[in-house]
Order: C-alpha cells, then sequence, then structure tokens
C-alpha cells in the first residue's frame, strides 16, 4: 500500500467519562474543537491515554465514532489493539467502515508473542479485516510487554501485511528506531512516540509524532517543529527542553493518563476522571496542580 507519511502532530486523547466512570460523548465536540485551535494534525483515539484496553468492543466503537464527526479537519488514527486477535479484527472491521485515517494495534499485553513470527501473524489477522485501510504496528514494549526486535518485524511483515504503513514506535531505542525509519529506503512511517525526545525522532528522519502532551503542548511543538525546518537546531533544543520540564510536572500528579485528563478538566474541557484500576487526583492535588499550570506562559 502506497501511503503519504504522516507529518506533524497527532494528539493521544482521553476517553471521556461521567463520575461513574461511564463513557461520556458529549465533550467530544469541545474537545476536538480545542485541539483543531490548538493545530494538532490528527487524533489518535482510543489508545493508551485513551484507556482502551479498559473499555468494551461497543464503548470502543462509540467513541470512534463520535470523532469520526471531525474527520474534514483531523486525521482519525484508531487503535483497535486487544488481547484478542478477534476483538481487534471486529474493531478493525469497524474503523475501515466509518473511513478512519488508518487503525493501530499494540502488541498483545497476555501471553506476549514469543518470536518475530508470531507477532507478524497476529497482526496480519488483524489488518486483514480492514484490507483499504493502513495499518500501524504499535510498539510500546514498556506497557506491552512485547519487546521484539522492529526492524526484524518490518523485514517479515512487509511481505505478509499489505497495508502495513508503519510503526507508532514508542520506545527510547532509538538504534532501533533509525533502523526502521531507514529500512526499504524509508518506504515505511515510523510515528515517534515520546514526547519528550521528539527532537531525537525528527534528527533521526521521523516526520510526525504521536503523544499524549500534545493534547495542550500543541502550540510549543509547533514552534519547535517551525524551528527544526528551519535549520535553527539550538532553538529547537530550547523548546524541547520546555517541552520536558512541563512533562516532568505531569509525571508528578500521577501518570501522564491521570495528568492530561486533570489538566483538560482544569482548562475546561469535561473529561472526567479515569477509569478504575487507575486512581485519580485529590482536590488537593488538583489546586496544587492548577496553581502550577497557572505559571506557564505559554499554556
Amino acid at each position: 500500500m502506497n501511503t503519504t507519511k504522516i507529518k506533524g502532530l497527532i494528539a493521544a486523547t482521553v476517553t471521556p467519562m461521567d463520575k461513574n466512570g461511564e463513557i461520556n460523548l458529549s465533550p467530544i465536540d469541545s474537545y476536538a474543537n480545542y485541539l483543531i485551535d490548538k493545530g494538532v494534525d490528527g487524533v489518535f483515539i482510543c489508545g493508551t491515554t485513551g484507556e482502551s484496553l479498559l473499555m468494551d468492543s461497543e464503548e470502543r466503537k462509540k467513541v470512534a465514532e463520535a470523532w469520526m464527526m471531525y474527520s474534514d479537519k483531523l486525521k482519525i488514527l484508531i487503535h483497535i489493539g486487544s488481547t484478542s486477535y478477534k476483538i481487534s479484527s471486529d474493531l478493525a472491521c469497524h474503523a475501515q467502515q466509518i473511513g478512519a485515517r488508518a487503525i493501530s494495534a499494540m502488541g498483545p499485553c497476555f501471553l506476549q508473542p514469543e518470536n518475530t513470527h508470531e507477532l507478524v501473524m497476529f497482526n496480519k489477522i488483524i489488518a486483514g479485516h480492514a484490507p483499504d485501510t493502513p495499518y500501524y504496528y504499535y510498539h510500546i514494549p514498556m506497557t506491552s510487554g512485547v519487546r521484539i526486535n522492529m526492524l526484524d518485524f518490518l523485514k517479515e511483515a512487509k511481505t505478509e501485511i499489505p497495508t502495513l504503513a508503519g510503526i507508532k514506535y514508542t520506545s527510547y531505542d532509538t538504534m532501533e528506531m533509525q533502523e526502521c525509519i531507514e529500512f526499504e529506503k524509508g518506504t515505511y512511517d515510523i510515528l515517534h512516540g515520546h514526547d519528550e525526545i521528539f527532537i531525537s525522532g525528527l534528527l533521526l528522519g521521523a516526520t510526525g509524532g504521536i503523544g499524549t502532551s500534545y493534547n495542550v503542548t500543541a502550540p510549543l511543538y509547533k514552534k519547535l517543529l517551525s524551528f527544526f525546518y528551519e535549520g535553527k537546531i539550538a532553538d529547537a533544543v530550547a523548546i524541547q527542553s520546555e517541552a520536558v520540564k512541563f512533562i516532568r510536572m505531569m509525571q508528578r500528579y500521577g501518570n501522564s493518563i491521570v495528568s492530561i485528563k486533570a489538566i483538560l478538566n482544569i482548562i475546561g474541557i469535561d473529561c472526567g476522571p479515569c477509569r478504575l484500576p487507575l486512581s485519580n487526583l485529590s482536590l488537593t492535588e488538583i489546586k496544587a496542580f492548577e496553581k502550577e499550570l497557572l505559571n506557564i506562559e505559554w499554556l
């Protein structure tokens, strides 16, 4: 499949929920328009940030359908991964039916594949249920526990998965990432997955990134991209440093999923709490967090 590489910033979105932990689609309109105003190029929905594996298939389909209303202004990438290729295949079929720009599946975090061939075959079945939609493998070994070498994956998958567009690469192994970017003369789209080292991915040849912090840091990262493509690398590094400070602050308030939902709630987009087993911030923590956010000039 000949696929145009995705450029720019793709925000990994949260899934809005009500106080009882049920999905709440009503805030998605204000959420989507907020992201459009911030200048993101697309959204990666129902991923790690979106608490996907804490939802059932029908919930994930409803969230996907709600976001497709904004496909004229945002590239809609849908994560359809699960521990079962049957569940993922059903979600892949649905994503194609509603017109997703691309789909992506994380490696199974239960009974992980032990070798490259097992992982390729698992993904082949899923991708085969959306034969007209670009497919990205979601490499996030720290979360999935799937630690298959991605260059080996591409070498085998290129002949097994016709729709393979690339990899959502969320790993700090930049040597392997560079090998994937350069494989087959740069055929595959290797999307950078760690916001805090986005500039590293750009230097290696990535053209786009998918990240949690882009929900609010998109204007900052747009400056980084502008400096980078103008050849002002020192200025781009300085912007990356500012982003790192923000991400460190996020990490002090639970994990990035908990903290980004809290930030969105603070700025007026009612995304509600996270679903168990994630713990939400206390009122005292939220007030302290809000105080810190008020001191950030670019926010």
